[in-house]
């Protein structure tokens, strides 16, 4: 029982180790990201890059020094949410129907967030507004 139960721990340290994120190179993300990165961000100075392995995909996440950040999807290299600790995301990073519609509504606002979901996307705004909007770019709803 006690070799059964050394077993199990070390199975267990073995997945928690592998699920841990891992430091890459920047060169490593797919040749989109990269693209993405030196397009919107190119003022932007990078810390590090991880790559987090979860169950069926991986995830690449880019840090920069400033606190922002911005990750993608492993196996297609597309953006999928970006934070950002100081200032806004770039009008370039988002989809022209988002953007267009928060610079109407909310023209005194940040876009801080913004990420992908099964629906659209959803964004949140530098005073807390979470808007959700449809894979098109259309309003869906938004919450305080």
């Amino acid at each position: 029982m006690k070799k059964f139960l050394t077993l199990i721990a070390c199975v267990a340290t073995a997945f928690a180790v592998s699920a841990a994120p891992q430091a890459v190179d920047f060169d490593k993300l797919p040749k989109n990201s990269q693209e993405f990165v030196q397009k919107n961000f190119p003022n932007e100075k990078i810390k590090s890059v991880e790559m987090d392995r979860q169950s069926s995909w991986d995830k690449y996440t880019v840090y920069f020094n400033s606190g922002n950040q911005v990750s993608f999807e492993g196996g297609s290299g597309d953006c999928s949410q970006i934070i950002m600790k100081n200032g806004s995301i770039p009008a370039t990073a988002l989809p022209s129907k988002v953007r267009n519609y928060v610079a109407g509504k909310y023209p005194s606002q940040n876009i801080t967030m913004w990420e992908t979901t099964s629906d659209g996307y959803k964004i949140g705004l530098s005073d807390r507004t979470m808007i959700d909007f449809d894979k098109d770019g259309n309003f869906v709803k938004m919450a305080k």
